[in-house]
């Protein structure tokens, strides 16, 4: 768990988020892993946001990874980013995917969240659970504590730990008390995921305030397959990339709508 200040909030304040993902053909990205890094380097050391979240696969190996704890520690970035890499693995990246998410502070420091546990609905209810009950066991890896807020990372299809559109319910006692902890749910995808109405659902509930009265936010970020290799040409929605305060969405500023490769947008929350 990273902690970044010793004291604990005090009052609500407005928080900057900024969202960045890619343009993807099938498994591969458009942009090159050192034109990613750069990216990455750029949308924290230029606007400063509190929070910088990238879709999947962002970042290409651990060695990308340390070049952008790095550029942080340099460029003094006090804020966190939460990322994947692709090949999460020592040494020299191979054919086999083993992406994780990652937590990168401005002073450089990394942590580890975890890899992907299940990817579907029927994933997270399969075999009595088992995956939802392999996830529950990892839940102390997901969280962390930034400027007084605690964020839950949540690796793509894991919101399906959350089931059913009218009435959105946990899957898991033990993951729903950890989720619910959380000021800031975050949820990076490796695709935009379909179902918008149930993901709508889900999104909500994910975000609804605690109990205190407090705002909680959801922030989702999906890349976007630009060549058809899946069978359609996509293009950057509003949904490519989604806030979500106290049940409500959240507008943004897009200062990079996907015409070179790359959406980046920017969210303010009162937090």
């Amino acid at each position: 768990m990273i902690y970044t200040t010793a004291s604990a909030r005090s009052r609500p304040r407005l928080f900057r988020i900024a969202t960045l993902s890619f343009a993807k053909c099938g498994k591969k990205m458009v942009l090159s892993p050192k034109e990613r890094v750069r990216l990455i380097l750029a949308a924290a050391t230029v606007y400063e946001p509190d929070l910088l979240i990238t879709a999947g696969y962002a970042v290409h190996s651990l060695e990308h990874l340390n070049k952008v704890a790095r550029g942080f520690a340099r460029h003094g970035y006090r804020g966190l980013l939460i990322t994947e890499v692709h090949y999460d693995q020592p040494g020299k990246a191979t054919r086999r995917m083993t992406h994780a998410m990652w937590a990168v502070h401005g002073s450089g420091e990394v942590y580890r969240l975890g890899p992907q546990i299940f990817g579907t609905s029927a994933e997270a209810r399969a075999k009595r659970g088992a995956r939802a009950a392999r996830f529950a066991q990892r839940l102390h890896e997901r969280t962390v504590t930034f400027h007084g807020l605690s964020a839950f990372g949540l690796c793509c299809g894991e919101i399906n730990i959350v089931q059913g559109r009218t009435q959105p319910r946990f899957l898991n006692d033990d993951a729903a008390a950890a989720i619910s902890k959380a000021d800031i749910i975050l949820n990076p995808t490796h695709d935009r995921m379909g179902n918008g109405g149930t993901l709508r659902a889900k999104r909500s509930f994910l975000s609804r305030q605690v109990i205190e009265g407090r705002n909680r936010l959801y922030v989702s970020c999906s890349n976007w397959e630009s060549c058809g290799t899946n069978g359609k040409v996509q293009h950057p929605s509003p949904t490519l990339h989604t806030a979500y305060l106290s049940g409500q969405p959240l507008t943004y500023k897009e200062p990079a709508d996907g015409s070179f490769g790359f959406v980046f947008r920017q969210w303010t929350a009162e937090l």
